[in-house]
């Protein structure tokens, strides 16, 4: 029997049993970015501790706080921070095994010392911040970066690199590394990103990496969860359609494909996306 879900906040019997559902509910300055990462994780690691990891990065948070009292520029608190994580704790990049699926894992990249550009990122900023930092995230294309972002002065980094200062100059290279082609370096590649954006990004990354190994399952899982955080992304129900059809839900991707029509209001894809719809139209009726 199929379970019921939903797109727009509603309380359903799946959402009942995921954690995950409150918490991305809640406003944007309620939540936190650290326990959002871990909350996902807990989806993998059924028994992971969240406050044993939240304590962890307290008491880093700690160590920076007192080294950074007797400093004043920022250039001073990013060179206390960038020492202490990836000198003293030994973080990097996890440069022999980057698609590893571990590495979308807060806990995991706190354990092992080492992740991806998104997940080295939250121990960054979540240590800094508890520190006092300054720090937000910024979805780069294809190269998550973080900021430190004062009332004078924007300082961009880049974590896999050990906290690296990026230039115009290194972004525009990073952008051409990524996509293969001279890519215009526009202001809002650079603009925050919220935690909610943030976390939306791990879970892309989870999408991609469960559809590839052919678990739509918690692909779908995922999807769902950045539907819940980003109610208005009309991609992601795009994506929500073809992963309830993979698991049999008929009506729910109906549903999913209508909410993308209507967010993206005339896409190219419209005509596709229809004929989806009526695909999915017949199977369901083969049900009844």
């Amino acid at each position: 029997m199929q379970e019921k879900f939903t797109f727009f906040g509603k309380m359903t019997k799946k959402s009942q049993t995921d954690p995950f559902f409150s918490f991305a509910n809640l406003d944007t300055g309620e939540t936190q970015l650290a326990t959002g990462a871990l909350l996902i994780a807990q989806s993998e690691y059924c028994e992971l501790n969240i406050e044993n990891y939240l304590q962890q990065l307290d008491e880093m948070a700690e160590v920076v706080r007192e080294r950074i009292q007797e400093v004043t520029l920022p250039e001073q608190h990013i060179a206390e921070l960038n020492r202490y994580l990836f000198e003293e704790k030994g973080f990097t990049g996890n440069t022999d095994n980057y698609y590893a699926l571990g590495n979308n894992f807060l806990n995991f990249v706190i354990d092992k010392k080492t992740g991806i550009p998104i997940t080295l990122g939250v121990v960054y900023i979540e240590v800094g911040r508890r520190a006092g930092l300054p720090l937000v995230g910024v979805n780069f294309p294809g190269h998550f970066l973080v900021k430190y972002q004062s009332e004078h002065l924007d300082i961009l980094l880049d974590v896999f690199e050990n906290g690296a200062f990026m230039t115009e100059d290194t972004l525009r290279a990073k952008l051409q590394a990524n996509f293969d082609e001279v890519v215009s370096l526009e202001p809002n590649m650079l603009a925050e990103a919220t935690d909610k954006e943030i976390l939306a990004r791990i879970l892309r990354n989870l999408t991609r990496a469960y559809t590839l190994l052919e678990n739509y399952d918690k692909a779908l899982t995922a999807t769902e969860r950045i539907t819940w955080l980003l109610p208005n992304g009309a991609a992601d129900y795009r994506l929500l359609g073809y992963l309830y059809y993979k698991n049999h839900a008929y009506s729910e991707g109906i549903t999913a494909f209508e909410k993308y029509l209507q967010l993206a209001e005339t896409p190219l894809d419209a005509t596709e996306i229809e004929r989806n719809i009526q695909h999915l139209e017949k199977l369901l009726s083969c049900l009844n």
